[in-house]
């Protein structure tokens, strides 16, 4: 029998258990298999470069990449808002792209649109670099009332304007292994 780890921060286990699934693990895959088939009818022969936004987008790039069955090139970015907190910052670009997108098809993936101010800039900094185009893909657009920067290009989920966590989003850096997708009540506030 496992043995409780004491380092694991008492609010994160409580967020997992005070949580909603919005979206069990089956219906999250089912929404990605119906975002590949669409992708793969828009990109097949576009010989796109798919960059994935780390940390969240990594489990949505991993799975469409097990989908797509034509030639593709992989990198990544680092841009994060949120550093493992709760709340949206500054931009913190902790790496670029190791491969040149001047000229090429772009597809980026990333978790979650909430704000969009991430994926604005990661989409504004391929543009600045030349790509022929750049399109993009999130595992969830937010329903928000709010204004954003950018609107998707396509999505697998749309999920309400609650603090979402599992399948690549993260509570305080936790819980981005989850294969479902969980919320937070509204008004709730760690013990």
């Amino acid at each position: 029998m496992a043995q409780p780890n004491n380092d694991v921060p008492a609010d994160v286990l409580a967020a997992r258990d005070a949580a909603d699934c919005l979206f069990s693990a089956a219906a999250v895959e089912r929404a990605v298999d119906r975002l590949a088939i669409r992708l793969a009818l828009k990109l097949a022969d576009a010989h796109p470069v798919v960059v994935c936004v780390l940390n969240g987008g990594l489990p949505l790039t991993a799975e469409l990449l097990l989908r797509f069955q034509f030639p593709l090139e992989v990198t990544y970015v680092h841009a994060t808002r949120y550093r493992d907190a709760l709340r949206g910052a500054q931009i913190e670009w902790r790496a670029k792209p190791d491969m040149s997108v001047e000229g090429r098809n772009v597809l980026v993936v990333d978790d979650v649109l909430d704000e969009g101010r991430t994926l604005a800039a990661v989409v504004e900094r391929l543009v600045a670099s030349g790509a022929r185009s750049v399109k993009t893909a999130v595992l969830v657009d937010k329903i928000i009332d709010r204004p954003r920067p950018i609107t998707v290009d396509d999505a697998a989920l749309a999920g309400p304007d609650r603090f979402l966590f599992g399948h690549g989003m993260d509570y305080r850096g936790h819980w981005r292994n989850l294969a479902g997708i969980y919320a937070l009540p509204f008004g709730w506030s760690a013990p």
